[in-house]
């Protein structure tokens, strides 16, 4: 896609977000490069490749059945570089309950491809909250 050269990434990470709330796969996938790669929050979810992202982005859907991603604030960044960071909130439906789920970390990567900046590289987690406040890791330290 043919994006300003101020905050391409920025731009094209907020185009993920109304995609993926839209549902919308063809407009998805075609954010990404073919030799993409995708970390996800779950323990198995580390995909390569387009036909893997379409997986993953399949099963979210048919775990849930409303899925909403909203940035909440980008991560301070110059202008022109190729990656963006964003801390969001998730809203998921599953079996009719509304769960919110803050601190949702996402960073992407973006790259040309065929002259046009698509999405090389995708990381979400979340914090690990079994540790403690002003803590670094998830154990405890007498």
């Amino acid at each position: 896609m043919k994006l300003p050269d101020k905050k391409p990434a920025e731009l094209i990470f907020k185009r993920f977000c109304e995609s993926y709330n839209q549902r919308d796969l063809k407009r998805l996938l075609n954010l990404f490069t073919s030799n993409t790669n995708m970390w996800g929050t779950g323990l198995d979810e580390y995909r390569v490749g387009l036909q893997q992202v379409e997986t993953q982005l399949q099963r979210d859907w048919e775990q849930a059945e409303k899925s909403e991603i909203e940035v909440v604030s980008f991560i301070p960044a110059s202008d022109d570089l190729t990656f963006a960071a964003a801390i969001c909130q998730a809203r998921i439906t599953i079996n009719h309950a509304q769960h919110i789920f803050e601190h949702l970390r996402v960073t992407i990567n973006i790259e040309k491809e065929q002259g046009l900046w698509k999405i090389a590289h995708m990381h979400a987690s979340f914090p690990d909250y079994r540790n403690n406040i002003d803590g670094s890791f998830p154990v405890k330290i007498s």
